[in-house]
């Protein structure tokens, strides 16, 4: 399998440079002659080029700016473009008189997961809240009808990987292509922002961070928020220290991210076959050009010092290799072998800083752990208390304090916690159900499919799942726009995987 990434990284990085500009512009200015062209612009080409402006919308939504609607208002541009996609969608649909909903266990799972969130609503002290944080959920979720259902027109040109497939295959390399060169971006961007802290001092990346990041991807109230609570610096041994934490507004969301990604380029290294004795130096140079991007994704993950992240990787990286453990060369076990052990080593000499950091995860004394230890007893409280029904999404922190602000970044730092705490365990169990099945589902793709690409996305798949699921136990991810928005992606792929056409 082999990744052309020659013609599509140059229209992705004039995309996102364009995306990020305009965005800036309709942020910090009203210029409402060029957001009505650019509007009616982008209105004819989505009807046209659907398949390709979802595309788009699956490489932007890491990138997407805050549109400063109000004060206390910031709003998620990623939202609104899913949002009226969706109405393209449904008018598209409709008309060419082929509306397709996939009923599986996952649509199931979904629309049973937003009905209970709009019934716990009747248990919420605050609708405003309850209304706002049940508004990412019905503004994110559309994003999987869309992307389950378009799955035929696709071109078989500018693919993930080089073979001769169907049209649901073409139309997974496409997402695949998206989702992993936007991750590679970014995780150069969380490198670079690191390093430089070792070159400029960590005040000057921090101010510029505030002063033109901050407004523009956060937005100007919820930037206020990140910078009154940073979680950007950690102290390591008595140092301080600059995290990774690239365009995200905190390290943990920017490890969740990188974790829906990795297991899915890992599984695509290991399993790489060279289906021709001759190989064009085009194709040697995109293969480890792939590579990079793996080692790239590696090191921007170690860089956040997000211990969840830390356990999630190990258990969700430890799963896709022993899957794909047959599949794999010998000569590439040698390789993995090799990497593992300089890896152990560099850690053990060098690498101080990352394993105390991992080793401080089982620290109970430890101030932060101290902290979440007592975020997972009140969550464990309030849920008991409102087993059945929750107290309403949205409203958990006003079960804390009655007189928080709706920003105030208080929750159970647990999503299992979080979900039946605010809507019940009917809410909870349908979580995990959508989780379990769907990767239960993958494991058998694995094991019954003649196809090798649907066999190693799969497991890509599963492993992306677990480590989010593990990762899930010290945070809470679902509410931000932009990993709810990969999540539904990974959880659309699984979809599209699981009804493969051959």
């Amino acid at each position: 399998m082999l990744i052309d990434f020659r013609k599509t990284r140059f229209q992705y990085l004039a995309i996102i440079l364009i995306a990020v500009f305009a965005g800036g512009l309709i942020s910090f200015y009203n210029f409402s002659i060029l957001f009505s062209l650019a509007s009616i612009l982008f209105i004819i080409i989505s009807f046209k080029y659907l398949n390709q402006v979802l595309i788009l919308l699956i490489f932007y939504i890491p990138f997407q700016t805050a549109l400063n609607i109000s004060a206390g208002i910031d709003l998620a541009s990623g939202r609104v473009f899913i949002l009226y996609l969706f109405a393209v969608w449904i008018i598209k649909s409709l008309a060419e008189k082929r509306f397709v909903i996939r009923f599986n266990l996952q649509t199931i799972f979904i629309f049973a997961l937003l009905s209970v969130a709009i019934f716990s609503m009747t248990q919420a002290w605050d609708g405003e809240r309850a209304i706002r944080k049940l508004l990412v959920f019905l503004s994110i979720f559309p994003l999987y009808f869309i992307i389950t259902s378009i799955s035929n027109k696709v071109e078989t040109r500018h693919c993930l990987v080089s073979t001769v497939a169907n049209n649901s295959k073409n139309y997974i390399y496409k997402i695949l292509n998206a989702l992993i060169f936007s991750g590679f971006i970014l995780s150069l961007i969380g490198v670079v922002q690191f390093a430089l802290q070792f070159l400029i001092g960590i005040d000057p990346i921090i101010i510029f961070w505030s002063k033109y990041v901050s407004p523009l991807f956060y937005g100007n109230t919820f930037g206020a928020e990140v910078l009154s609570n940073p979680s950007w610096l950690v102290n390591i041994s008595g140092a301080t220290v600059l995290r990774a934490f690239s365009l995200f507004p905190d390290p943990h969301m920017f490890s969740f991210y990188l974790g829906l990604l990795i297991p899915i380029v890992l599984a695509i290294v290991l399993v790489e076959r060279r289906r021709h004795s001759r190989m064009s130096p085009s194709e040697f140079i995109d293969n480890k050009f792939l590579f990079l991007i793996l080692i790239t994704m590696l090191l921007a993950e170690l860089l956040t010092f997000s211990r969840g992240g830390y356990l999630g990787m190990i258990t969700g990286i430890g799963i896709t290799i022993i899957l794909l453990w047959r599949q794999i060369s010998f000569n590439k076990k040698i390789i993995l072998g090799l990497i593992s052990t300089i890896a152990i080593i560099f850690l053990l000499t060098t690498g101080q800083s990352v394993v105390n950091r991992f080793l401080s995860s089982f620290d109970f004394n430890e101030g932060s752990n101290s902290e979440r230890l007592k975020n997972w007893n009140q969550g464990s409280e309030i849920f008991a208390n409102n087993f059945l029904f929750g107290v309403g999404i949205g409203n958990y922190s006003l079960e804390i304090n009655p007189t928080i602000e709706y920003r105030s970044p208080v929750y159970a730092h647990n999503l299992y916690l979080d979900i039946g705490a605010e809507m019940g365990i009917f809410a909870l169990v349908v979580w995990l159900l959508l989780i379990s099945i769907t990767i239960f589902q993958l494991y058998k793709t694995n094991k019954n499919s003649d196809d090798e690409f649907f066999k190693i996305i799969a497991v890509g798949l599963i492993g992306s799942l677990i480590w989010f699921s593990v990762h899930s136990f010290f945070d809470t991810p679902i509410y931000s726009p932009t990993i709810l928005g990969i999540f539904t992606v990974i959880i659309s792929l699984s979809v599209l995987v699981l009804n493969r056409k051959y």
